[in-house]
């Protein structure tokens, strides 16, 4: 397949904007107070609450640890109005989700704040490396929905953006029409589906859609599982860790259908108004992304002040308005094409499926071996 000339050009143009969740370009990255904060989107800097007093950290650090796409965004939004409002530096480092926890684990006392999918976060609390937090502190936490207040308990951080797990076609290159997960199966796809790799943030997401899909359970019939996966290896074509790469190759005709997350397709679809979105029949997994301090942070106050900042309704609304994240705030008010294939509103949150984190991280180990062997050659 050769895709047209349009999309190769805005595959370049996005490249710089998106990395999967666990998909990161460049590892590192330092953010410095500047003398003039850039406007939150032309039309969020319209919208958007003026920045509350969240105190004076003049000469304090902030070192955070967070996914690396959408960096220019998360610059202009939170990053350079929280410290020309406090004083403060922050230090960010962007990269993959399991290598960033690998650097945690190793170095907490190198990090402050980490902000990481769901599963991760529970890899760190096992890992007993995220500091309790006062949430009574959070003056923005009543406004969020009841679940993203503490999804992991009352002493860890809320999550400040819910997604889900779909499927993305091209219409104009896929041989059928799409509307189930049951459809990734048929073999006309043969070759033509990039799937996220077990060990992403999706990965988890798409294992327990598959069980859905096929009525079993995961934990417990992971023999079934993995004989459905076996099943749709002929029609996988790369199990990926980046996001990124995966709508490269959609943009260059490599695959025709994707497994991707919500955000992921809000920037997929600027390449090509033939890339279509489904919430498969079965039922969309959801996930959702938090913050929390990191065990042993020092300048706690700080921390408490940036945590507070991200959930507050100038940041959800900037971020939903550039399109980088779905909001967890009930009075962020949205047009239907402001929230375009978002996880938003109460009706769509009611809906979705969770997957059960605590069977995730106790069969983590074995998924990944078994997943290893089967797409050893992708």
């Amino acid at each position: 397949m050769k895709k047209r000339l349009l999309s190769v050009l805005m595959a370049a143009s996005m490249t710089a904007a998106l990395t999967a969740c666990g998909g990161s370009a460049e590892p590192s990255t330092t953010a410095a107070p500047e003398a003039e904060t850039p406007a939150a989107g032309e039309e969020a800097a319209g919208d958007a609450a003026e920045t509350p007093d969240l105190g004076n950290f003049e000469g304090q650090e902030l070192s955070v640890s967070t996914f690396s796409f959408n960096a220019e965004l998360l610059q202009k939004n939170i990053y350079d109005p929280f410290m020309e409002a406090t004083g403060c530096k922050l230090i960010v480092e962007g990269g993959k989700n399991a290598e960033r926890v690998t650097k945690i684990k190793e170095t907490p006392g190198n990090y402050d704040i980490v902000i990481i999918g769901d599963s991760f976060v529970a890899d760190l609390i096992d890992a007993d490396l995220l500091e309790p937090i006062d949430s009574s502190k959070l003056t923005n936490l009543d406004a969020l929905y009841d679940n993203a207040k503490a999804p992991f308990g009352e002493e860890y951080g809320p999550a400040y953006t819910f997604n889900r797990l779909g499927i993305v076609y091209d219409k104009a290159y896929c041989p059928i029409e799409i509307t189930s997960w049951a459809d990734l199966w048929n073999p006309e796809l043969a070759d033509s589906i990039a799937i996220p790799d077990i060990t992403t943030t999706s990965g988890p997401l798409f294992y327990y859609a598959t069980a859905e899909m096929a009525g079993l359970t995961p934990g417990e019939d992971d023999d079934a599982i993995f004989a459905k996966m076996e099943e749709l290896k002929p029609n996988v074509k790369k199990t990926y860790t980046s996001a990124n790469d995966t709508i490269t190759m959609l943009n260059q005709g490599e695959i025709s259908v994707a497994v991707l997350l919500d955000f992921s397709y809000t920037a997929a679809k600027q390449a090509s108004e033939d890339y279509i979105w489904v919430d498969p029949a079965e039922g969309c997994y959801s996930g959702y992304n938090a913050i929390n301090m990191v065990k042993g942070c020092e300048n706690k106050d700080l921390a408490m002040a940036f945590i507070d900042f991200y959930i507050s309704k100038e940041v959800q609304l900037a971020e939903a308005l550039d399109g980088v994240d779905s909001p967890v705030r009930t009075d962020v008010e949205l047009t239907p094409e402001q929230s375009a294939n978002f996880t938003y509103g109460k009706e769509m949150i009611d809906s979705l499926l969770l997957p059960d984190w605590s069977v995730i991280n106790a069969n983590k180990a074995d998924w990944t071996e078994r997943w290893n062997e089967l797409f050893s050659v992708q």
